[in-house]
């Protein structure tokens, strides 16, 4: 088999494409090193040289993921939209994210780890992400006189725990779109937001979303 001698940063990025697709494929628990090797025609020793271990290259992942999802919540969240607006987006793209297979994946990987693993540090810094976004498009709310005067952690807890919730019921329903799913997202919201907003809620928003 012949190996490839490639510059740190385009190794990396070889080894991440292929891991991406041979956890899609195979899922955590059956994807291996040995499988990777074969996939991306580098030694095991040049593998481990980028990345110590099958679970560190997953997490790499997860981050680069949520780098990207976290640039579509920003994004969302610096947009000059209604708050209620913004919090609907933001449930369409959670909705729409658990089309991604990678998330199958991650439910194998999740039983894996106990209370002490370090590697939820990695993950509460990917869900971090989600929750600044959503605390930010709270906090104008609440400053436009849109949203209840609640305690902003309050609030912000009740709304990422919708999401995270609807998501997590999404996965057990592999059959669905990603418009489907994203249908489920954004109607979860609109319940919380009958609870939480001053004005009617579906005001000025997107037909869609409606």
């Amino acid at each position: 088999m012949s190996r490839r001698r490639l510059p740190a940063e385009e190794a990396k990025t070889i080894i991440l494409n292929h891991a991406k697709l041979l956890f899609i494929e195979k899922g955590y628990d059956r994807a291996t090193m040995d499988d990777l090797c074969t996939l991306t025609q580098m030694s095991k020793g040049n593998l481990y040289h980028h990345f110590k271990n099958k679970e560190v290259l997953f997490l790499q992942l997860l981050t680069r993921h949520s780098e990207q999802m976290s640039q579509k919540w920003l994004h969302l969240a610096e947009q000059s939209n209604s708050p209620g607006q913004q919090l609907l987006e933001m449930a369409e793209l959670f909705g729409r994210d658990c089309e991604s297979p990678l998330l199958r994946a991650l439910e194998e990987y999740a039983r894996t780890l106990s209370s002490e693993s370090e590697a939820l540090t990695t993950l509460r810094e990917i869900t971090d992400a989600a929750y600044r976004s959503i605390k930010q498009v709270l906090q104008k709310g609440i400053d436009q006189g849109v949203f209840i005067k609640e305690d902003i952690d309050t609030l912000s807890f009740g709304v990422m725990s919708t999401m995270a919730g609807a998501t997590q019921l999404c996965l057990t329903m592999p059959k669905l779109s990603g418009e489907e799913y994203a249908a489920l997202h954004v109607k979860a919201i609109k319940l919380l937001l009958n609870g939480i907003s001053i004005d009617a809620p579906t005001e000025k928003m997107r037909p869609h979303l409606l």
